[in-house]
């Protein structure tokens, strides 16, 4: 039985993607927290026993205590003109709901591609992108693990690098980056602010789930103590009332949630493609449709 329950899994990679968020806007500069997440239309898809969070252009609302939105897409491939009218209709779906102004920002984790905007008659977007393999961080590498080695608290910066260090240039591979800063959390605890240390284990939980093999994610999810981690913070949340209902509607969300997805995918696809592309049979499909 693996440390994070089924039922609790959506709720655990929310959570996660708020702290993982947050760092990439400390890395960016940008001085604010994101305390939510909006629900979202993104299909996590399996491939090779992996959970691909990266693989295809995600989108994410969160909400900032100054009470900006942001959406985050992340991408691992060179953005194309589809890619860039995708982004856009979300934007302005979220937009139009919302009422107010939205920053997008396009996170690519790749080095290719030469667009930078997307023009819808007279209207033209343009949201930041940042293309994290043309982003070199194995300087900064190198100090975390000094630091590591000599005992010496990393500072809140160095603490949210380590987490999207696999996003960058590198000279490692993102598994063997993600396999030694969970060890590093285990042996080298104290170097983590303890101020720091909630938001770095959660942040470290996607990264498990997206670079390493599934069959081998139990023992690094116990190498970085995720249980304790993710029971902390949910009965923190639950102390502060910011978790009441969850449980009781989770499963009529969800259900809603993949109704709404596959109505659209089948809007544009074939039953037959849709079922591939979900991984599930038609029969399947057509059960959640007649919810």
């Amino acid at each position: 039985m693996s440390v994070e329950t089924t039922r609790n899994r959506d709720l655990f990679i929310k959570l996660s993607f708020m702290y993982f968020l947050n760092h990439i806007l400390k890395i960016l500069g940008i001085n604010d927290e994101i305390i939510d997440i909006k629900p979202t239309e993104y299909i996590t898809m399996h491939k090779r026993g992996k959970l691909k969070i990266f693989d295809n252009i995600l989108d994410f609302v969160a909400v900032t205590r100054s009470d900006k939105i942001i959406i985050f897409e992340f991408n691992k491939n060179m953005l194309r003109k589809k890619d860039f009218k995708q982004t856009y209709d979300y934007y302005m779906r979220v937009y139009c709901k919302e009422k107010k102004d939205i920053e997008t920002i396009i996170i690519t984790i790749s080095k290719g591609g030469t667009l930078t905007t997307y023009t819808d008659f007279d209207v033209t977007f343009h949201p930041k992108i940042i293309k994290t393999k043309e982003i070199n961080q194995q300087k900064n590498l190198k100090a975390i693990r000094n630091k590591f080695i000599n005992n010496v608290k990393l500072t809140s910066f160095e603490c949210s690098l380590l987490i999207a260090l696999p996003l960058f240039e590198l000279n490692e591979s993102e598994e063997s980056i993600v396999r030694e800063m969970c060890a590093m959390l285990k042996n080298k605890r104290d170097c983590i602010p303890s101020e720091e240390l909630d938001g770095v284990v959660m942040g470290m939980y996607l990264n498990i789930l997206e670079y390493i093999e599934e069959d081998e994610q139990e023992e690094l999810l116990k190498m970085i103590d995720l249980a304790a981690t993710q029971q902390g913070i949910v009965e923190s949340l639950i102390n502060q009332g910011k978790l009441k209902g969850y449980n009781q509607g989770k499963e009529k969300g969800v259900d809603l949630g993949k109704r709404q997805i596959i109505s659209n995918l089948l809007a544009n696809h074939s039953l037959d493609e849709v079922a591939r592309r979900l991984e599930m049979s038609e029969e399947e499909i057509i059960s959640i449709i007649q919810k």
